[in-house]
């Protein structure tokens, strides 16, 4: 027998009488829609099927880091594109500053539910929502935008990046650092994953790519990317903001105070 495509397996299981009244249910906003003894092997194959019928952002909320691991791992198998939240690290001394890293990441990922329009599957913890952010609105204010051929004076950017704080050095090695050679500009955005070269001709960008901070070489060509004029510090929110009416939002094992559209637990839940 052929083997089903993982696409094909979520469109089964959606037209199966069960999931498909509850589907129906969910596009009429017949609130909420408790989905119960799903055991959580299945929960991720559950996410996914309702991912794929329902055209909104989603929000799947877990109860702990490691449920939100478990849950997302399992999810890519079967919906590649879903996103991962990671919580807030708060430091754990007075000299010792959160992972880089995670807070790229949690930039990224509210700049890309920012920008729109979706639909999005965003795989988050309940402890996530109440935590600080960049205030709704900042990052895409403070976004700019770099392509390839583009006009663009260089020292307009460099006065640009000085601005919003970034620190000019002899070559780039972390986040919120600028470096200029001649018509090269070397500069790493506070949520990108890796920094990017500028080369300019006069007042045009001719070359735009990413480069690997131990090599100094570059990896991939690119027609944009996005430079954010702002720093990481900028916490004035809460996670909970951009969570706007329209978008969904699923509980995994959900307490008694859930206000989620949507609730999938290995137990039985009151309605």
């Amino acid at each position: 027998m052929e083997k089903l495509r993982s696409t094909e397996l979520l469109e089964i299981v959606a037209k199966s009488e069960p999931i498909a009244r509850k589907l129906r249910a969910l596009e009429q906003a017949k609130w909420p829609v408790s989905f119960s003894h799903v055991i959580q092997p299945a929960q991720a194959f559950l996410v996914a099927t309702i991912a794929r019928k329902i055209d909104k952002t989603i929000w799947v909320f877990c109860p702990s880091v490691h449920s939100q691991e478990l849950l997302y791992e399992s999810l890519l198998n079967w919906h590649p594109n879903a996103l991962f939240l990671p919580e807030a690290e708060f430091a754990a001394g007075e000299n010792v500053l959160p992972d880089p890293e995670i807070a790229a990441e949690r930039l990224a990922l509210l700049m890309q539910v920012e920008r729109g329009p979706g639909p999005l599957l965003i795989i988050a913890t309940r402890a996530s929502l109440d935590q600080a952010a960049p205030k709704r609105g900042a990052l895409q204010s403070a976004l700019v935008q770099l392509r390839r051929g583009a006009t663009r004076k260089m020292e307009h950017l460099l006065e640009q990046l000085a601005t919003a704080g970034y620190e000019r050095v002899t070559q780039v090695m972390t986040r919120g650092q600028f470096a200029v050679r001649g018509g090269i500009v070397d500069l790493y955005s506070w949520q990108a994953p890796l920094p990017v070269r500028l080369e300019f001709s006069g007042d045009q960008i001719e070359s735009l790519r990413e480069f690997d901070i131990d090599t100094q070489t570059s990896v991939r060509d690119l027609r944009s990317a996005d430079l954010l004029l702002g720093t990481a510090d900028d916490q004035y929110g809460v996670v909970r903001d951009y969570l706007p009416s329209n978008h969904l939002k699923i509980d995994i094992e959900p307490d008694e105070n859930s206000d989620a559209q949507i609730r999938i637990s290995e137990n039985w839940i009151e309605v």
